[in-house]
């Protein structure tokens, strides 16, 4: 008697454990695109020139401690945020956002112009760009904010300081693909670091 009163209690628990799985939506992945320039900076220049400049590497980039996390984290007020516990980044942020804008900027300027993020230990002289993003929020509606400061270092150690605020306006509709939004902002922010590297 004792044993079928136990499992009598056990039954309506595994149920509804099952039904909690079964109601769990489902884990999408995301990752982040390079996108192509509509003009690429200086993609027609003398190979002589080419040959002058010095590459530039990405460093590893830094961002804000709220949005280094697997989730997808949106902006629904002044002062909250929303973390997607089933919207996740395929990898982590810091080495997608680092990926995407070196590859942005490789579209953007000659070969030869942007290291390889990863090179092995070189000693061919290397121009630093080291980015450090402090926001890179979108919303519901695809509109996306993205702020971030930046610094070119020559090899002879001089540098130049900046910082870049990109912001695009929502689109209608979102469908839900905000890491395409986000995409195109690093693309913007991206035009604007070419003709840094340019003008540097």
């Amino acid at each position: 008697m004792t044993r079928m009163w136990l499992r009598s209690l056990a039954l309506p628990g595994c149920c509804g454990l099952l039904f909690a799985c079964a109601s769990s939506p489902p884990i999408r992945f995301y990752i982040l695109n390079e996108i192509a320039p509509a003009t690429p900076v200086l993609a027609a220049a003398p190979a002589t020139l080419v040959a002058r400049q010095v590459a530039v590497r990405l460093e590893p980039v830094a961002i804000a401690a709220e949005l280094d996390r697997p989730e997808l984290v949106t902006r629904t007020g002044p002062n909250r945020v929303h973390v997607a516990g089933s919207e996740r980044w395929a990898a982590p942020l810091t080495d997608q956002i680092r990926r995407v804008l070196s590859d942005d900027l490789s579209a953007r300027l000659p070969p030869g112009w942007v290291a390889d993020p990863s090179e092995p230990a070189t000693t061919d002289p290397r121009r630093l760009l080291t980015i450090a993003i402090a926001e890179f929020y979108g919303d519901s509606s695809c509109a996306v904010t993205l702020r971030a400061s930046w610094s070119l270092t020559q090899p002879h150690a001089s540098s130049q300081r900046g910082s870049e605020l990109v912001q695009l306006p929502s689109s209608s509709p979102c469908s839900g693909e905000l890491p395409a939004a986000m995409s195109r902002a690093l693309a913007l922010l991206s035009d604007r670091l070419a003709a840094l590297i340019v003008g540097g």
